[in-house]
């Protein structure tokens, strides 16, 4: 009986000192991690775009300095405008065993009608866009943490200043002549099919074209576009419609000289 006693009172002061010591050595993994300048972190990443859909590569790296396991870390990035969440991207659960570190990557995509869908102007207007990145794990497989902070990025549309001028009428070859123009102030180049429709004061379509862009990042797409026109429904003034991808992305009238 003393035996079994005197076991119990042995378990017992061992319960009693994990209990102390487990807090103790998490929050002292906890400052390990923390006092490291770069122990969490994002590298540059990678955009493309091609056929209407939005391709993202975005690096991370997390490095446990600490004596303890982080594990079930899920990273949660929010990309807003003016109180508008525009995307929400998610990482899979993930472990970092004590004193490794882990390198991983966000590669997601998603099509050009989600975006315009919440914003028509990210494709027109350069803006400024709010990041919301938010950190949950576990240390030691008992308690768990997180870590959020909230930063900005420089957005480049890819049509910028999109232009549709000059717009003039050939009687002698039955063709509309438009000079269309835009920047590419995004950091991928711009591909795809880009569909120019012109409409008479009456809605109705009189001539369309359809042209392919291949426009690298910084630079200027300037061409001259001819379209043969039902003359018979040509009016004064009418309404330019631009797609791309099937998305519009641009209406506005038009006085044909």
């Amino acid at each position: 009986m003393r035996q079994v006693i005197r076991a119990l009172n042995w378990a017992i002061i061992f319960l009693a000192v994990t209990t102390f010591l487990l807090p103790v050595t998490i929050g002292i993994s906890l400052l390990r991690i923390l006092e490291q300048p770069n122990a969490i972190g994002f590298k540059e990443p990678t955009v493309s775009f091609s056929n209407g859909t939005f391709s993202l590569s975005a690096p991370f790296y997390i490095n446990n300095t600490g004596y303890c396991d982080l594990s079930d870390i899920n990273v949660t990035i929010l990309i807003g405008r003016n109180n508008t969440t525009l995307a929400a991207f998610s990482s899979p659960l993930l472990n970092v065993p004590a004193g490794t570190t882990l390198n991983s990557s966000y590669d997601l995509s998603f099509d050009i009608e989600e975006i315009v869908s919440k914003n028509t102007e990210l494709l027109t207007d350069d803006t400024t866009l709010n990041l919301s990145i938010s950190t949950f794990f576990e240390m030691a497989y008992v308690m768990g943490l997180g870590i959020s902070t909230n930063m900005t990025t420089s957005w480049g549309a890819p049509f910028y200043n999109l232009t549709v001028s000059e717009v003039s009428w050939n009687f002698s070859t039955q063709e509309l002549t438009v000079i269309l123009s835009f920047e590419n102030h995004a950091c991928f180049t711009v591909n795809g099919t880009i569909l120019l429709e012109m409409c008479n004061s009456r809605s109705e379509l009189i001539g369309l074209i359809e042209t392919c862009l291949d426009v690298p990042s910084d630079s200027l797409f300037h061409n001259v576009l001819k379209l043969t026109v039902d003359r018979s429904k040509m009016t004064d003034n009418g309404i330019i419609r631009i797609y791309f991808e099937n998305v519009q992305i641009l209406e506005e009238w038009f006085s044909s000289e």
